[in-house]
């Protein structure tokens, strides 16, 4: 493909998909699910003066968001630079997977459409909120706090960006954007790329740069692990496929081969998000750069994430009796406050401290447990060349109808709805 604009090429919208599709017949507790967790996502996690979704609530009441952090506790990058366990954390990671949710919402649901295509517009201008809010160009941050509309915590990560450019994409590819949207989308994640081009270096540690100036290991966008070195390439591909400038294409180019080697080297101990976040980086690559090489690495990592999905994850989702509602705790009021330490024992990294907040006891337990199943089946929905047999889809939309997302007071239900919509579009929508 050459250097020309987006639209001059024949790439159809949404083209991530490899089944033939069956109409499928929904229960009315399969509905009744995808709307409870629709409404959890909307009417509580997410907040109006920011357009973001944040990670945790400490209620289910109006004062939901209250445990969140204060803005002197994050201008001094308190507890940590990254936000961890401060429900601030992964607002652009999960408010783009929201984006493709709500737009797929639309779709199959025609007649909640005009609500989700506004939901999604509303996510994009927080997606804008995360890349704009502090004025450094092609930087993402996390969060931004909901009680200033201003204040972010100063680590970001590749998995932040790889998420904000997932959703920016599935939105230009849509027929909700408007022209002066598309715009926005080009420019946002064209600086992305500028500033990996300017700053992803050796002098650098091949890393972007923080809010700070400093690079991050979270930040390293090259010589990193397989799942990993897709990244970079991923934004320029990007950024030539919005702007049509040969320039992105040309660093692509020069980083692709080397990436695909380092993307195919076996690796044997696998987190959940990394597969997920693995599978979701080649089915973007592969949807712009269809070469073989991403659809054989697929299939393989395709093979792994089944594995983990349907051996430990979905039956542990399947069997649980517990509670389904864990409020959780603000950063400053834990009980198992944990310093980490540099390799050679000191505990302060350009110039902060790294504190580690333990949460409600069973928290994170109750979190992972809807939160996995969701990453595992969303990362084999998106697959290139890789099909899902229809008896595990269903299985999964059955398993999906178990929580009770409206007493939910986690973002675990953006992970497992995006899955569940993925899995009723190749099912081919619902039978009415």
């Amino acid at each position: 493909m050459s250097g020309e604009p987006l639209e001059n090429h024949n790439l159809s919208a949404e083209k991530i998909h490899f089944m033939k599709p069956i109409s499928f017949p929904a229960p009315p507790e399969l509905l009744a699910s995808l709307n409870a967790a629709e409404e959890q996502i909307r009417g509580l996690l997410f907040c109006e003066r920011t357009n973001l979704l944040y990670d945790y609530l400490g209620s289910l009441g109006e004062d939901r968001f209250d445990f969140l952090p204060f803005p002197e506790e994050i201008e001094h990058d308190f507890p940590n630079p990254r936000g961890y366990a401060t429900g601030m954390e992964d607002s652009a990671l999960n408010g783009g997977i929201m984006i493709h949710a709500a737009l797929l919402r639309a779709r199959l649901f025609p007649e909640a459409a005009e609500e989700c295509r506004a939901f999604a517009a509303k996510l994009l201008r927080g997606l804008e909120l995360c890349a704009t809010v502090h004025g450094r160009e092609g930087y993402v941050v996390r969060s931004v706090s909901h009680r200033d509309g201003t204040s972010s915590y100063s680590c970001s990560s590749r998995d932040q960006l790889t998420f904000w450019v997932w959703g920016l994409w599935r939105y230009f590819r849509s027929d909700v954007a408007t022209e002066p949207e598309r715009e926005k989308i080009r420019s946002l994640v064209v600086k992305l790329a500028a500033r990996g081009e300017r700053e992803v270096v050796p002098e650098n540690q091949y890393s972007y740069l923080t809010l700070d100036g400093v690079p991050d290991p979270l930040l390293q966008m090259d010589q990193v692990l397989p799942h990993e070195i897709l990244r970079l390439p991923m934004f320029y591909l990007a950024a030539w496929a919005l702007s049509g400038d040969a320039h992105w294409r040309a660093c692509y180019d020069r980083r692709i081969d080397r990436a695909l080697r380092r993307a195919a080297e076996p690796k044997e101990d696998w987190n959940h998000f990394e597969l997920s976040q693995f599978l979701l980086t080649l089915a973007l690559c592969h949807e712009l750069d269809p070469r073989p090489e991403f659809s054989a690495i697929a299939r393989e990592i395709g093979d792994v994430t089944e594995e983990m999905l349907c051996s430990t994850f979905l039956p542990e989702l399947e069997k649980w009796r517990g509670t389904w509602s864990i409020p959780a705790t603000a950063w400053r009021n834990s009980t198992a406050l944990r310093l980490v330490h540099r390799s050679d024992g000191g505990v302060v990294s350009y110039g902060k401290l790294d504190l580690r907040c333990g949460q409600t006891p069973g928290f994170h337990d109750l979190f992972n447990l809807v939160r996995i199943p969701g990453n595992l089946m969303t990362g084999l929905l998106l697959a290139p060349g890789r099909p899902v047999r229809e008896p595990l889809i269903r299985r999964f939309l059955k398993a999906f109808c178990r929580p009770d997302y409206r007493r939910s007071c986690s973002c675990s239900s953006v992970n497992v709805l995006y899955a569940a919509l993925l899995g009723l579009e190749r099912l081919g929508g619902i039978r009415r």
